[in-house]
């Protein structure tokens, strides 16, 4: 009984076994199964760039998101301009200004041969000064408390100056040129034309991020200290005492928002060499708002952007124009979404993987009729040759 049970459970076996007796490995074999091996390698390949480079679906669609910021990180280098001489300012349509920028900024001073000499934050301060001039005209004594003249540019009689950055600063409030800043007590104390002609010869890398309105608007690097004058925005360019600025520059990094996978900034690594006394460089950019989602479902917001670039020169000699380096940019209203297309992704892997279950199949198909067409023509050989 139960050998008849076990008989019959082999009769169900699908994979029946050949005595290795039986086995004949020709040469035409060989050369088909190394043929099948080599394409089925080169499918892999195939597969496997397919999954690392998979193709990503864009999207189109208004852009609704309000009271948002926008984030720009910048990485600029000035071979020739000493990080004493260039300033940061920001503004934007809604009104906003960011004059003289200070906060989130990094400079550092480089030799005419690029290495680094000194890096420091672009804060806001002025060493400790003896004995400085008060406003009552006399020297500061012992135990009285510091209040130095902004020499007429105090909005009230209560109003100090205790350094060359606050005198400088009340002076742009009254829309002012400090020309001649040796006549500046704290100017003078604190070596603010020696600072300039010790940097004389430097250059200065600047690199950090503004924080800014989602709207358009512009943000420039120039010498000098940024204000306000009838309306008019101005830098003064007297007190340091020169002709020209070289504003040659290399733009390292500039980027709106995150960094994604896929993202090109058409700027990074742009290089401008100066010719002229002077020069004022313009780049236009058209900002794109840019969610990325990764397969796991992770979204990045960020931005792209494209550019075009203009330069202003000669005309700069007749103070129709601020030397210095400037970015215009606007936005679109139209958000870009770049996602995976999952579903499809995975059918089609799986279709590609078909050919895989289907190579050594047709192989052999192949192998068996090579060695039966093989054998019948051995066989009428034979044949012919006994007959």
């Amino acid at each position: 009984m139960m050998a008849s049970l076990i008989g019959r459970i082999r009769g169900l076996d699908a994979y029946p076994k050949v005595n290795e007796d039986f086995y004949s490995r020709t040469l035409s074999g060989g050369f088909i199964t190394l043929a099948s091996s080599i394409v089925m390698l080169l499918l892999f390949v195939s597969e496997l760039r397919l999954y690392l480079h998979a193709v990503t679906e864009t999207k189109l669609v208004v852009d609704t998101s309000r009271a948002e910021r926008l984030r720009i990180n910048f990485d600029v280098t000035f071979p020739a301009l000493p990080c004493s001489i260039v300033s940061l300012d920001a503004m934007d349509i809604s009104g906003e200004q960011h004059l003289d920028v200070r906060h989130d900024i990094i400079k550092k001073r480089i030799d005419s041969l690029g290495n680094v000499i000194e890096t420091r934050a672009d804060t806001i301060g002025s060493p400790k000064i003896d004995r400085p001039l008060q406003k009552h005209g006399g020297r500061l004594e012992h135990n009285e408390t510091y209040c130095g003249s902004c020499f007429g540019a105090e909005a009230s009689d209560d109003d100090c100056c205790n350094n060359c950055e606050e005198v400088r600063e009340a002076y742009s409030k009254k829309g002012w040129a400090l020309s001649n800043p040796d006549m500046i007590d704290q100017c003078k104390r604190e070596g603010f034309l020696q600072k300039i002609k010790d940097e004389e010869g430097e250059g200065c890398n600047i690199y950090g991020f503004l924080d800014v309105n989602k709207v358009a608007g512009n943000f420039h690097f120039a010498p000098g200290k940024s204000f306000q004058q009838s309306n008019s925005h101005v830098h003064d360019l007297l007190s340091f005492q020169k002709d020209s600025f070289n504003l040659t520059h290399k733009i390292n990094r500039l980027a709106y928002g995150d960094f994604f996978p896929g993202v090109v900034n058409p700027l990074d690594g742009a290089e401008w060499t100066q010719h002229t006394s002077n020069a004022m460089y313009q780049y236009f950019l058209k900002v794109v708002p840019t969610v990325f989602t990764d397969i796991g479902g992770h979204s990045i917001q960020s931005n792209q952007f494209s550019v075009t670039e203009h330069v202003r020169g000669a005309e700069l000699s007749r103070l129709q124009a601020l030397p210095g380096v400037f970015f215009f940019y606007d936005l679109s209203p139209i958000k870009v979404g770049i996602s995976f297309p999952s579903d499809v992704y995975r059918d089609a892997c799986f279709l590609l993987a078909l050919p895989h279950q289907c190579i050594f199949t047709v192989s052999g198909i192949v192998d068996s009729f090579v060695f039966h067409g093989h054998r019948a023509i051995k066989k009428k050989m034979e044949l012919g040759k006994f007959t």
